[in-house]
């Protein structure tokens, strides 16, 4: 893969700073010479305007990733139209939990993708059955396997490990696969090191933040030919998601009840970046804890003196057997909410008091935010969102892009 130069560098470090008016987002391959949302034949226009000294040179204009943009790049972008390119450089939205802010980096892929490692947890190997494409599938890790909505799918594939500390990279190099999917929260540079020199491209990709998931799966569906499909799910999440946003805009701060999120474990607050976190202001409540950041642990009475009108406690799997996809009664979540609100002193707490202790299980929001929002919505607000039926939401997702019914247990109770 040919290097670029250090002005290049810089650019893709500052990518996208200057967007046009019409643009909601930009697709972030290269390629995108004038910014927007899609690859046509404006780019091409774009980039001879470019050579010809008439437009600026833009952060994705070097299609062909070479550090150099001309008619080189104006012959990648026609290939990319076509569907016909052999490489394609896209752009990573990178953030460990260390890190604050997004780094934007780019990965070259060989093209065209026929199988793919889908190593990002569950939520890499659900995408690509939502999105249509999990026959490319050829390798998971075990964790896959235990997600009821997709088990069927993923029971023949081949397990390469249970978690990003462990992937069997020997037989990852023997099966080969065009692309290695990974999730953009952890650092993979070390395999990366390994799958590249391999002719292996590798992509890290996250589909469970609302921040970048239209990004990321507009992306996805330009690599792997599902332009469509994708659209079809980033409709969905906006569909649903400005329907809650558009009502909770202009509660005032009396209208927003305060919330105490707390994640897998009792008293730890799950984090602001969370998905929980991400979803509480949205849907119109105060996050008690927000200004803490990071997922740490909670000392009870600062709860108490703190005093929720609603307490969420997150679930998954791991953690409570009966809950998800595959929960068959409300018992274990019952028994935790029961656990909750005899902790010393919650009994004074409002949201003890009213019945406003929930259980939700993290596969509510998986690489879905806007069912998630949902139930969110509903526990903070619902007299405002009687109208909202959250399992009717989630219900039509699973149809949709799943073809399969819902049933489980994702949230308890609900109003």
């Amino acid at each position: 893969m040919k290097k670029p130069t250090i002005v290049l560098l810089i650019l893709a470090s500052i990518l996208l700073n200057a967007l046009p008016a019409t643009a909601e987002f930009v697709l972030e391959i290269y390629g995108n010479a004038n910014m927007d949302d899609t690859i046509d034949q404006d780019d091409i226009e774009y980039v001879q305007g470019i050579i010809n000294g008439v437009n600026d040179a833009t952060d994705l204009a070097d299609a062909n990733y070479d550090g150099n943009i001309n008619d080189l790049d104006i012959a990648q972008i026609d290939l990319i139209i076509k569907g016909e390119e052999k490489n394609i450089t896209v752009i990573q939205n990178l953030k460990t939990s260390k890190e604050i802010n997004i780094t934007k980096t780019p990965a070259t892929l060989n093209m065209p993708i026929k199988s793919i490692a889908a190593l990002s947890g569950t939520y890499g190997p659900y995408m690509l059955c939502a999105i249509g494409d999990s026959d490319l599938i050829v390798a998971i890790l075990s964790g896959a396997v235990e997600r009821g909505e997709i088990r069927d799918i993923m029971k023949d594939k081949t397990i390469v490990g249970t978690s990003n500390d462990d992937w069997d990279m020997e037989t990852i190099l023997e099966i080969k696969p065009d692309l290695v999917l990974g999730y953009a929260s952890f650092d993979l540079a070390e395999y990366r090191k390994i799958l590249e020199p391999a002719g292996i491209s590798l992509v890290q990709m996250n589909f469970n933040r609302p921040e970048t998931y239209k990004s990321e799966v507009r992306t996805l569906g330009w690599i792997l030919g599902k332009r469509d499909r994708a659209e079809e799910l980033i409709s969905f999440e906006d569909e649903h998601l400005n329907y809650i946003t558009e009502r909770t805009k202009d509660f005032k701060e009396e209208q927003k009840p305060k919330v105490y999120a707390e994640t897998y474990r009792d008293n730890r607050y799950g984090g602001s970046s969370s998905s929980v976190g991400l979803a509480i202001g949205p849907c119109g409540g105060i996050d008690i804890f927000e200004d803490l950041g990071v997922s740490t642990d909670i000392d009870p009475e600062e709860v108490i003196s703190q005093n929720p009108q609603v307490i969420i406690h997150m679930t998954a799997g791991n953690y409570m057997s009966d809950s998800g996809y595959d929960a068959t009664n409300t018992s274990e979540m019952e028994k935790k909410i029961a656990d909750i609100e005899n902790r010393t002193g919650w009994d004074h707490i409002d949201a003890v008091k009213n019945g406003r202790v929930y259980v939700i299980t993290s596969d509510a929001a998986s690489i879905h935010p806007s069912i998630f929002h949902a139930y969110i919505a509903k526990c903070l607000h619902p007299e405002e969102f009687e109208d909202l039926d959250p399992v009717a939401v989630h219900q039509e997702w699973l149809q949709k892009f799943l073809g399969i019914e819902y049933k489980g247990v994702y949230a308890f109770p609900l109003p």
